[in-house]
Parts: structure tokens; C-alpha cells; sequence
């Protein structure tokens, strides 16, 4: 391995040791903790390279403002060929609309492990039900022949969620390690990431959706923000605009 790659990966894990040492865990515990953290991040940097980890750290403080651009672009681009085009779009973005909502419901950010709706069955459903939108979103772009700019944005779309997205996930769950400790740790070597393989995962505890939680989440956003979509595809498709 890269020598200045393998000094890379061991400074990352001191600092997630000094992290633990500091809320209160002993030198030998945030030793142990860290132990099964090193092949993890030696493989990490050895398949991505440092150039791409720089990469996507440059990135990731990026992808709000190029979201609202990918945004834009998408409303003035799209437009649904055909109704049943429209009415796989409207299917995906209620599908991932009501994923998202179920994990709102459940999810006390940085105070709980949430274990309880959609985290029985993946660790990131949020993340998850933001792609079953996105590719809903992409249906409407399709027709024939193919426009370039739609073969862009689905580039753009993949790109978002193959590579950045997942980074993302790893860089919280750190986070997630250090802030609830053993039981978050736990939750994630028996629950998958995003594809539920494992179906429901049992045992995990008992959680139930409140309305208060969703609420507190603003995942009613997302909801609103659907209905604009899908209500300016639909008078597109129509040709009203």
C-alpha cells in the first residue's frame, strides 16, 4: 500500500480515538472500538485512491446549491412523453415520499438509535426513499429519441447517489458511533445500509411512529415539495405549461 495513503487512514483513526477519549471513554475502550475501524478505512482509501477521497470531500459541502441547481434545470427540462410515463413518475415519488415520512416519524436525531419502521429493515431509509424519488423524477425525462440533456441529468442523478451519497452515509455513521456509542454500533452490524436483504430485522426493540417526531423533522417539506413536482409535471404534460 501507498505509505503516504496507509499515514492517511492511521492519522483518521487517532482523531476518532481522541474523539472518544474525550467524551469519556478510557484510552483501552476507544482502542477497541477503533480496532475493527482500520481495515475499513485502509480498504476505503486503498479502493478510492486520496485524489478521490479529496474529491468527494470538496464535493459533499457542494451538494445542497448544485441540488437546487439540478432542480431547476429538472422543472425547465421535463415533461412527461405520455400519461402512463406521468403516472410511473407520480408512483415512485408517492412510494419514496412515504418511505421517507415512515422514517421521519420514527427518527430523534442524535438521541436515539432509531430501530424502529423502515430502520428494521435498511440503516438509511431517508437516503433510500430520496432515490426511489430521484429515479421517479428521471422517468419523466424519458422519450425518444433521447435527449442529450436527459442523458446528462441522469448522469448527474447517479453520480449523486452511487458516489457522494454513500460517502455521506459513512461520514454520519461515524458520527453516530461516537455520539451513541455501543448501541449504534450494534444496530449496524445487524441491519443493512440501503437494500433490505435481510428483510425485518428482529430484536431490535420496540419504536412507534409519532406524529410529534415527524413534525419536529419538517418531513412535511419533502411532502410539499412532491406535490409542486408532480402538479407542474402534470399541466406540462398537458401542455398548459
Amino acid at each position: 500500500m501507498d505509505p503516504l495513503v496507509l499515514h492517511e487512514a492511521r492519522a483518521q483513526v487517532v482523531e476518532h480515538r481522541k474523539t472518544l477519549v474525550e467524551i469519556g471513554l478510557s484510552a483501552a475502550g476507544a482502542d477497541a472500538r477503533l480496532s475493527a475501524l482500520i481495515p475499513h478505512e485502509r480498504s476505503s482509501y486503498a479502493l478510492a485512491g486520496r485524489a478521490a477521497n479529496k474529491f468527494l470531500r470538496v464535493a459533499l459541502p457542494w451538494r445542497v446549491p448544485l441540488g437546487y441547481a439540478f432542480a431547476v434545470a429538472y422543472i425547465i427540462l421535463a415533461r412527461p412523453a405520455s400519461f402512463e410515463l406521468f403516472g410511473v413518475t407520480a408512483a415512485l415519488v408517492i412510494l419514496g415520499c412515504t418511505l421517507r415520512s415512515w422514517a421521519a416519524g420514527h427518527l430523534i436525531k442524535g438521541k436515539r438509535v432509531a430501530v424502529g419502521g423502515p430502520y428494521a429493515y435498511v440503516r438509511n431509509p431517508l437516503y433510500a426513499g430520496s432515490f426511489i424519488i430521484g429515479v421517479g423524477c428521471c422517468v419523466a425525462l424519458w422519450n425518444l429519441p433521447i435527449p442529450v440533456t436527459s442523458v446528462i441529468m441522469w448522469a448527474m442523478f447517479l453520480i449523486a447517489f452511487v458516489v457522494v451519497y454513500p460517502m455521506k452515509a459513512r461520514a454520519e455513521e461515524k458520527e453516530l458511533c461516537v455520539s451513541l456509542n455501543g448501541p449504534y454500533e450494534a444496530y449496524a452490524k445487524k441491519v443493512p445500509a440501503f437494500m433490505p436483504w435481510k428483510g425485518q430485522v428482529r430484536g431490535l426493540g420496540l419504536q412507534s411512529f409519532s406524529w410529534e417526531i415527524y413534525r419536529q423533522n419538517r418531513e412535511y417539506q419533502c411532502v410539499l415539495g412532491a406535490v409542486g413536482i408532480l402538479s407542474l409535471l402534470y399541466l406540462k404534460y398537458i401542455r398548459v405549461v
